[in-house]
């Protein structure tokens, strides 16, 4: 089995899977467990960890007509930037951008998630 975490697509690609399949414990693997999320849902301002995300996935299936797509990667070094596209996640449409770190043994964690709805 391929290492997930082991290229920043390598993640983009597996919380892209995650999400689809709401594998909560392939999500928590390629998270570090620092990480932030942000962004806009509606009205409200939603700043924390990933843990609301996983509770939201946990609790409501996702449809068919979910799909997501790589935007943007760019990888510095030891450090990396994503954007993807999510079409129907739970009856909504998202724009994510995600900041990756590489750590000591040569991995790759997502740091940080900044999001909106559309």
């Amino acid at each position: 089995m391929p290492d997930v975490t082991a290229t920043p697509k390598d993640v983009i690609e597996a919380y892209i899977k995650g999400t689809a399949t709401r594998d909560i414990a392939l999500l928590k693997t390629i998270f570090h467990a620092d990480a932030v999320m942000t962004g806009w849902l509606g009205p409200d301002l939603l700043h924390g960890g990933p843990e609301p995300f996983y509770g939201a996935l946990e609790a409501n299936e996702v449809g068919d007509d979910y799909s997501a797509g790589i935007t943007a990667l760019q990888v510095d070094d030891r450090i990396a930037t994503a954007s993807i596209e999510e079409r129907n996640l739970l009856g909504m449409s998202f724009e994510n951008h995600f900041q990756m770190i590489q750590l000591a043994d040569g991995t790759w964690r997502l740091s940080a998630k900044l999001f909106r709805h559309f």
